[in-house]
């Protein structure tokens, strides 16, 4: 995939999906904000449903007392009391109940007053509700043959009969009222009355007298003034709940479309109410006054699940939602529904749709992702051409590095901006003239790398590589070289005289000008030994000869030496070496110190030259610095106790076993550490008087 590819799907992957979110947690919020606020008000308008059924229980309360009080004034004879109508007329106590009930009585289909017995509960301690008697025959003269009847004898002639025994006191009787008959017999002559119409509109033009301004104002008002009048209304109900507390005479007992109505007198009951509501009217009355501004659609629900409806096509809607739970919900997608359970018994609910409203949330969220759509076609617009520019510009890069990749170093990028492209340029064309000085660099390094070689393989051919014998006395050195050129030499030649000339040095520093001046002294030594008996002036001229034709700072260390077969003598000058051993048969082993400092570097100090006599069976040892200096891969050196050593072990092994044995030696503890002197070493073994000769 290209890179203008990849762009251009990361801008719609880093616009598209965010603006999505965006829209989408809107619409949720927007979605969720709406159906809280419609649950709020939809309960307080519920609320407000129960409150009125509390309203329309208090007035069939009060009303209940009423009737109550003036039929005890009736049955107490008094004076302001209209004359009690017969127990016996049913027909004038509904009347007179009814009567007192007004409009009310619509709410009912039928009340029954129950006095309480007070023999009874004189007599039992309990309260005794009695039942309705059945009708007793008018008492008369008793017939002669009354013994018969009654099972007791006839009293005899002219003796009066005893007095008949009091009759018990006949129970209260209750009265029961059927309403329905009653509003029945009241409508029946009103033309505008079907079916109880005008009865229901008295009765609801008698709630809402009864309603104070405060719930109509709720009613008829706005979301704000339905909730200020809910407040209204339950202070004014808190406060005609605490008027009335401590003179309350009823007690109401509320169950369903059952009402029971227990009459108290200083703390006993006297009677009892009962009444049973008509639902249908009482629920029409409550529900009538919900408004319907938004389609919400008040509903109640009874005990037996039987579900009202201020208006009959209303339940056809209701019955396709759940109206279960007390709990806010979302009945479903287009309807909210809230619940308020009443202390009757009876559930009231609001049914408000949003349907409409949730469609126009979803074409707002719609039109929001439509034009953010749009702005990102119009960013896009711009993504593609800047893509490009950006794509052109690397490829012009890719170009100039496939061209430097096949070798060309004079390849160079035009610089078109100054952007990070621009600058990239920049450092292209930077690095490809870097690239350019580097390889003849490296062209150079390698014509010096050859070079070196070839002074190396000089250096190693000026060497002696063969051991010397002169009789049973021989003579051989070794040297492990290191990578780069150095400055050790070794060498031993015979003299005229049938002496032998002994030499070596160590020039200070590495590279060409130390293997250049090694190549010098030994040329020098090799020229004037045949010529200069005393070692101590030659090594003097040759210190005044390198400070005058050497730079400052250059210098050597030198051990020069003659050997006098027939005499067994060794003279030499130590000019700033390291000591030299002589080991002795016995295993003694001897150290050939400095007699000078080292040549070049304080001429005109001069030097000491020091004589040794040897023996049959002495092994001489010569050696430079980077022997006893060289370093394993820890950092460790060889040391100069470890080389005297591996000399004393030698005894009287060939002088090629001795240096193969160190050389060995040395090689193993250095491991895989590299080399950074060149390590020289020189080994003869006296023996014998024959004359020279070179192997």
């Amino acid at each position: 995939m290209s890179l203008r590819t990849r762009l251009i799907i990361a801008f719609l992957l880093i616009s598209v999906l965010p603006l999505g979110a965006v829209t989408g947690y809107g619409y949720y919020s927007s979605r969720q904000a709406m159906q809280r606020a419609v649950e709020a008000e939809a309960g307080a308008t519920a609320a407000q449903l129960g409150r009125r059924m509390e309203l329309v229980t208090d007035d069939l309360e009060r009303r209940m007392e009423k009737i109550w009080d003036v039929r005890r004034a009736r049955a107490e004879g008094a004076p302001e009391a209209p004359a009690p109508p017969d127990p016996t007329d049913t027909a004038a106590g509904t009347t007179a109940v009814a009567g007192l009930l007004g409009d009310a009585a619509a709410w009912l289909d039928r009340l029954e007053l129950v006095p309480v017995a007070k023999a009874a509960e004189a007599a039992t301690g309990t309260v005794v509700v009695s039942p309705v008697p059945a009708p007793r025959p008018p008492r008369g003269p008793q017939p002669p043959h009354a013994a018969s009847v009654t099972g007791r004898p006839a009293p005899p002639a002219g003796v009066p009969a005893p007095p008949e025994p009091p009759a018990p006191p006949a129970p209260p009787t209750p009265i029961v009222i059927d309403l329905n008959a009653v509003i029945a017999e009241a409508t029946k002559n009103d033309p505008d009355a079907q079916a109880g119409a005008a009865m229901a509109k008295r009765l609801l033009d008698h709630l809402q007298i009864d309603l104070n301004p405060a719930l109509s104002a709720g009613i008829q008002g706005t979301a704000e003034g339905l909730r200020r009048g809910a407040e209204e209304l339950a202070r004014i109900a808190e406060e005609r709940q605490k008027a009335r507390a401590d003179e309350r005479r009823i007690v109401t007992d509320r169950k369903g479309g059952h009402l029971g109505f227990r009459v108290m007198r200083d703390g006993e009951e006297v009677g009892r109410v009962n009444a049973r509501l008509n639902l249908n009217r009482v629920m029409g009355t409550v529900l009538s006054l919900s408004r319907r501004e938004q389609g919400e659609i008040p509903f109640a629900v009874d005990a037996e699940q039987k579900l009202y409806t201020p208006q009959s096509g209303d339940r056809a809607t209701l019955e396709t939602l759940d109206l279960t739970g007390a709990a806010p919900r979302t009945a479903d997608a287009a309807w909210i529904v809230v619940t308020r359970d009443d202390p009757s018994g009876v559930t009231f609910g609001i049914a408000r749709p949003i349907g409409a409203s949730l469609a126009e949330i979803r074409r707002a969220a719609i039109r929001n992702l439509g034009l953010g759509l749009f702005v990102i076609v119009i960013a896009l617009a711009g993504v593609v051409p800047l893509s490009t520019h950006m794509t052109r510009n690397l490829s012009t890069l890719t170009e100039g590095a496939n061209r430097i990749a096949s070798g060309d170093l004079h390849a160079r990028v035009p610089v078109r901006s100054r952007d990070e492209f621009g600058q990239l340029a920049e450092a292209f064309n930077r690095m490809t003239g870097d690239l350019e000085s580097h390889q003849k660099m490296l062209v150079e390094q390698e014509r010096l790398q050859r070079e070196l070689e070839l002074c190396r393989q000089i250096q190693n051919e000026m060497l002696p590589h063969e051991s010397l014998r002169l009789g049973l006395t021989e003579v051989k050195g070794v040297s492990i070289p290191a990578r780069e050129v150095g400055g050790d030499f070794f060498n031993y030649f015979m003299l005229p005289d049938g002496q032998m000339a002994l030499l070596v040095g160590d020039v200070s520093g590495k590279g060409v000008s130390a293997a250049l001046l090694m190549a010098n002294i030994q040329a020098t030594l090799r020229a004037r030994l045949p010529l200069e008996h005393d070692l101590a002036a030659l090594v003097d001229a040759v210190d005044r000869e390198i400070e005058r034709n050497t730079p400052r700072g250059v210098y050597l260390t030198l051990f020069v030496g003659i050997l006098d077969p027939r005499q067994q003598t060794l003279r030499y000058v130590n000019a700033g070496h390291n000591p030299q051993f002589v080991r002795r048969p016995s295993g003694q082993l001897e150290r050939l110190k400095g007699t000078g400092m080292p040549v070049g570097l304080f001429a005109g100090h001069g030097y000491e030259e020091r004589v040794v006599q040897l023996g049959d069976g002495d092994l001489l040892f010569f050696y430079t610095d980077g022997m006893v200096e060289t370093e394993n891969e820890t950092g460790e050196m060889f040391s100069t106790e470890r080389l005297e050593a591996l000399i004393t072990a030698s005894s009287d092994e060939r002088v090629e076993d001795t240096l193969a044995r160190i050389e060995q030696t040395v090689r193993a503890f250095r491991g895989a550490a590299e080399p950074f002197d060149d390590a020289t070493m020189m080994a003869l073994r006296l023996s014998g008087r024959e004359r020279p000769t070179t192997t």
